[in-house]
């Protein structure tokens, strides 16, 4: 009974054999994440093909700052605009706008980290979010942590075979690369079912544009959330 003012906590991933009912913000999320880290990495991958650290004038890092900042401004924006900010037609302008500057800062940072190896970590999170994403489609259930496993190994799998047959890449780094990825990706699996698609943001069913944004937010936010997760695990045991 309702009346009886019971607590209940859910653990991470597990859900009961009926279909989630914020199933369709998870994968709307997770869709335009998916996205904008694929537009990133064509654009990492494109900056590599083209551009030269010695042709990035020193001026162009102040453009690099002041897109980073309304970058940041957009998701304080949708985190903390309340509702104006995720529902159309201003979630799309936002969305629209974050993904252009999220464009011109993979360009930037490919270029300021003298390039390979943040294109790896691009790609490789951008293989990672793609998997997660094809998950949430395929099931019906609630995501769980074996299925999320599944797609995230395989993402990692893939993600060793193109750069052991297409780059000369040491292996130390694409061990390291891959770890830290594979965290990643349970994590951000996390993040979109118990955060996203919880109560903390309050987003409903038809938010998912401002959930794909509020990701990064929690991305930056991680030694929140992995507390928060951590504080999960021991009230549900």
């Amino acid at each position: 009974m309702s009346g009886q003012g019971s607590t209940q906590y859910a653990a991470p991933f597990v859900g009961d054999s009926g279909y989630a009912p914020n199933q369709n913000l998870v994968r709307g999320t997770l869709l335009f994440h998916s996205i904008d880290w694929v537009i990133a990495f064509i654009a990492s991958r494109l900056t590599l093909s083209t551009i030269s650290i010695q042709t990035w004038h020193s001026s162009n890092w102040g453009v690099a700052v002041a897109v980073a900042l309304i970058w940041a401004g957009i998701i304080l924006a949708v985190g903390c605009g309340g509702r104006a900010f995720r529902v159309a037609p201003l979630h799309w302008l936002a969305y629209a706008l974050f993904t252009f500057l999220t464009l011109y800062l993979a360009s930037a940072a490919t270029v300021f980290f003298n390039g390979v190896y943040l294109y790896y970590v691009i790609a490789a999170f951008a293989g990672i979010t793609v998997a997660n994403t094809i998950y949430a489609f395929t099931t019906r259930q609630k995501l769980s942590l074996a299925g999320a496993a599944l797609f995230i190994l395989a993402g990692v799998s893939v993600f060793y075979i193109i750069f052991i047959i297409f780059y000369d890449i040491a292996l130390r780094y694409l061990i390291i690369v891959g770890i830290i990825i594979l965290l990643l990706g349970f994590f951000q699996l996390y993040d979109a079912t118990e955060i996203i698609a919880g109560t903390a943001y309050g987003l409903e069913g038809g938010q998912s544009v401002a959930g794909a944004i509020l990701l990064w937010l929690d991305y930056i936010l991680i030694p929140v959330r992995l507390l928060e997760a951590f504080t999960s695990c021991l009230l549900y045991t």
